[in-house]
């Protein structure tokens, strides 16, 4: 990487981690969890217009073009204060959708400005509850199913569904406000909220059908998964400085805990794992925007997740054990980070099932 995109990456980050600070830092993640675990419409504006949104958009579109590896360093700023906006999913799902298939729809700069938020919907629940095949239908402008699992759902003025039409998949948008729609909200471990969609003859407008909407999905979920892990680093890295700061301070035996010999050794090994997951998680993103290889992108962010998700479980919970009995009250900080740990890392699949789609993919390329 060039010394000047390095120099605009640390601008970025500090934009970022000033505009999250003054909001309140972690603390306005607690007040909206307390909420009912929405987030901030104003917030959402203010991001935008430091051109958050708009990152990976290119120029032409009205984004600022500078590809993942500027996305990740928001996405890691997101992670450390927990914030609840939406975005890695507007940037990686509903921007990675929409700048694929139709780069010119009015909806692109709406997104990038912050004057909608648009969830994307393409899982479905099956028998016994597992993801289960494609059921959703989309004919005569409407949609008829149901969608599972959509992040974002409580508090997006609409919805980006992918049916299936008479010859294919489509990709349709319909408004949280149409008629048929309902949205069951479903409250998370940290407090944020997913929804559950049923639509009923819902009116919805094709925006693109066929494989290029099967392709276009793929790929805004390898950024997507990629950006997540992005930020499960940033929030990583947070919670280690917060333990850190802890047992420097809590003095037990009229000395620092930190002083002790065991605890120093346990801090030294989460840090090496956590500075790994940063390098590792940084270098995936960077790869990915000179990679055009749909499987290759996908096994790399298979690999940034996975070790993403490995190292934020394992940092947090330890932190959660060096915090003591006071780890586990909701009053200490910590808790939060787990919680919000352990959403992200069941988030589009966790390091087991990315580490299964890794040497698959590896398996493939060797057979091949």
């Amino acid at each position: 990487m060039l010394s000047s995109d390095q120099d605009d990456l640390r601008l970025l980050r500090e934009s970022a981690r000033t505009l999250f600070e003054r909001a309140g830092g972690s603390g306005r993640a607690r007040k909206l969890r307390d909420a009912g675990g929405t987030w901030d419409p104003e917030m959402v504006r203010e991001l935008a217009a430091a051109g958050v949104l708009g990152v990976t958009v290119p120029e032409v579109n009205g984004g600022l073009g500078m590809g993942l590896a500027a996305a990740g360093v928001i996405a890691e700023e997101v992670g450390r204060v927990l914030a609840p906006e939406p975005v890695v999913m507007t940037v990686g799902l509903s921007l990675g959708l929409l700048r694929r298939l139709c780069p010119d729809h009015p909806r692109v700069a709406q997104l990038i400005s912050g004057d909608t938020v648009l969830a994307v919907a393409w899982q479905e629940r099956g028998a016994g509850g597992a993801p289960g095949d494609a059921a959703c239908r989309y004919a005569d402008g409407k949609l008829t199913g149901s969608k599972a699992w959509v992040v974002g759902a409580p508090g997006s003025q609409g919805f980006l569904v992918v049916a299936e039409g008479a010859d294919g998949p489509v990709l349709a948008l319909t408004e949280a406000t149409a008629n048929g729609c309902s949205v069951d909200q479903r409250v998370q471990a940290d407090g944020s909220a997913m929804g559950e969609l049923s639509f009923s003859a819902t009116p919805a407008e094709e925006l693109a059908r066929g494989n290029a909407v099967t392709e276009a999905l793929s790929d805004a979920i390898s950024d997507t998964t990629a950006l997540a892990a992005a930020e499960l680093v940033g929030l990583s890295d947070r919670a280690f400085e917060i333990t850190l700061d802890y047992i420097k301070t809590r003095e037990q035996f009229d000395k620092p805990i930190g002083s002790f010999q065991v605890l120093q050794h346990r801090a030294v090994d989460l840090n090496v794992m956590r500075e790994v997951a940063q390098a590792g998680v940084r270098e995936v993103l960077a790869r990915m925007d000179c990679e055009t290889d749909p499987g290759v992108r996908k096994r790399l962010a298979s690999r940034a997740k996975a070790r993403a998700v490995t190292a934020a479980k394992k940092i947090t919970r330890d932190a959660v054990q060096l915090h003591g009995a006071v780890g586990y009250t909701d009053e200490f900080d910590i808790g939060l980070y787990l919680n919000r740990a352990l959403v992200l890392s069941a988030w589009l699949g966790d390091d087991a099932y990315h580490r299964r789609m890794w040497f698959k993919a590896r398996e493939q390329e060797g057979a091949a």
